[in-house]
Order: structure tokens, then sequence, then C-alpha cells
């Protein structure tokens, strides 16, 4: 499997205008065409001369003309609000090298954008998501859950409107910036950001319906420092969301598992003798996710299904996603 290429990014702001979105902190100053040949160099230094480098413009508005040759021949992406980009913006870019073009969706319901002080409607996005799909270029979707007045449902019905649309997908949980609005509202108490474990729900529910309909997300969870937010001050943020979610897609995994075979009495799970163990076997790269954090998951399957002793175990043999639940003597039999 070829690797997937590193990314160059350029942070272009949200709201490059008054007035701002809710979510948006002031943009950061635009990078000038040799700032952005020398963060590809950068880039490329750091990933190896073997890796595919990218460069990648996120903001609101379309890169410029100049902005776009300073990738000099390279692929290049782009992430752009609903509103600012027009028809004859989306073909300039597409004639000057750039392969995907990501909506900053955050979402389809109407009154929540409203509230928010993005001003376009599902309408416009639905539009547009049409029209990128006939250029011949990926398309791609950012949507954010926890977004002010937005329920779970919400960001439910939004992936499942998108996901026939595109071919890559962000899930972005919300975090509240310094000097945003929603920083103003959280201190006014009006706003209450989602905690991380409401955060790991959500986008493991919109990376199943995303995935489910072959769309490829790209990322889970916003970096402070690689994403060029600003300065966060609340909200769900971790060094490695996706992980999180992972981890939990993996402990349902094994409870399924570990309950089939309860039901059809290939494991005696609930009546394990004194000592009895149950072994996991998966690939070297799932065994952390297997044991979950702290060895958290080892716990909660010995404990729900009354076991004395849980293992995880690498088996080389096994694809990733793959687990196989045994008694000792199966295992390595």
């Amino acid at each position: 499997m070829s690797r997937s290429p590193a990314i160059a990014a350029v942070p272009l702001g949200c709201c490059p205008d008054e007035p701002r979105c809710k979510l948006c902190a002031p943009p950061p100053d635009r990078m000038t065409s040799t700032a952005i040949r020398a963060l590809i160099a950068h880039t490329q230094a750091e990933r190896g001369a073997d890796r595919d480098v990218w460069l990648g413009f996120y903001g609101g508005r379309p890169p410029t003309n100049a902005e776009l040759a300073a990738a000099d021949g390279r692929p290049i992406s782009v992430r752009v609000r609903p509103d600012l980009l027009t028809r004859a913006d989306a073909a300039r870019l597409v004639d000057a090298g750039v392969v995907a073009i990501e909506l900053d969706v955050l979402t389809l319901d109407r009154l929540v954008l409203r509230g928010i002080g993005r001003r376009y409607g599902p309408a416009l996005v639905q539009e547009q998501l049409d029209g990128l799909g006939q250029l011949g270029i990926e398309v791609g979707a950012v949507i954010a859950p926890g977004l002010p007045g937005a329920t779970f449902d919400t960001s439910l019905r939004d992936a499942r409107e998108l996901a026939p649309k595109l071919h890559t997908a962000r899930i972005h949980p919300v975090l509240v910036l310094r000097h945003s609005g929603l920083y103003q509202a959280l201190l006014d108490e009006t706003y209450v950001p989602l905690t991380l474990g409401e955060a790991v729900t959500a986008c493991r529910a919109l990376l199943d319906v995303f995935e489910g309909h072959g769309v490829r997300v790209l990322r889970v969870g916003q970096q402070p420092g690689p994403d060029g937010l600003g300065a966060v001050v609340s909200g769900p943020r971790h060094p490695s969301l996706r992980e999180l979610v992972e981890s939990r897609r993996t402990l349902d995994a094994l409870r399924a598992i570990f309950a089939e075979k309860q039901r059809d009495q290939t494991l005696p799970l609930d009546e394990a003798p004194p000592g009895g163990e149950v072994v996991v076997w998966c690939a070297p790269a799932d065994v952390g996710r297997a044991r979950g954090p702290k060895n958290q998951h080892v716990r909660t399957l010995r404990a729900e299904f009354g076991l004395d002793a849980v293992s995880v175990e690498a088996d080389p043999q096994l694809p990733r996603g793959v687990f196989r639940v045994a008694e000792p003597t199966e295992a390595t039999g």
C-alpha cells in the first residue's frame, strides 16, 4: 500500500472579512509565495525525499493564483467556505493543479449555521457538491459536531446526507478559540462544548456512517499548532482523538465477538473456571487498541463476561481490524 502524501499546510483563516463567524479567531497573515515554497521544502526534508508532498490550503477564501503557483507542479488540495467559492473559482483552481476541494460545511442545519454567523444554507452546499463532483477531482467536506444549537442527531443526519456525494471527510469537533465569538458565549455560559467522551461517541458514529459509504476520513479532531487554529481555551482537545475513537470501536467489536461466542457456547465466557483465560489475537498494530488505554479494555471484558483473565497477543498473519478469540489451548494448539 502506498503511503499517503505529506501535506505542506497553509492556513488562510476561516473568515477573511468582518463580520467573522463565531467559531474563528482573527485570521493569520497570509504567507508569501517565497514562504510557501520554503514550507514545502521544509516538509519534504522532514518527511524524506521518497515521500510525496502536496500543498494544502485551509481556510475560507480560495487561494490566489500566486499562492497556487508556489506549488511548482505539485498536487494541491484546498478547503474553502461554501459561500466564498464561485463556479469560476472552482474552474480556476482545477486549471492550476488542484486535485481535491473540500467544503467547510460544518452542518446542513440552516438554523445552526445562522446562529454561528455562517452565510450559506444547505441548498448551496448540495449545489456545490453536485458541481464539484463533475470536475473529476476528489470532493470532501468538513463536519463539526458540537456546534451551538446542534445535537448528536444533527451531526448524524448531516453525515448521512453528505456521505453519498463525498470522496473524503474531516470530522472536527468544535474547539473554543480565544478571541472568537464562541469564547464570549463560553464566558457568558450560553455555550457548553462537548466533553471528550461525548466527542468520541459522536466521532465514532460519524466515522461509521462515512466509512460505510466508502468515504475516506482524513482527519478526526484538530490540533491547535499544526492546524493553525490559534489559542484553544476549551473543548474536546486530545493529541490523538482518532486513536480514542478507534479504541472505542475495537472494544465494541470485541464485545460483539465475546457475546457471539457466549451465545454459541464456543467459549465458556460467563462460566470460566478459576484461572480460566481467554486470548484475543490481532494484528501487531492493533494490540494497543485491543488492550485499551492503560489496559482498560482488558479489564472491561474480563468484568463484563465473568472471566478471570483476558490477554492480548499479536498474530502477524491477521490483517488490521480482524480479531480471533480463543481459549489458550485452542489459540496455541
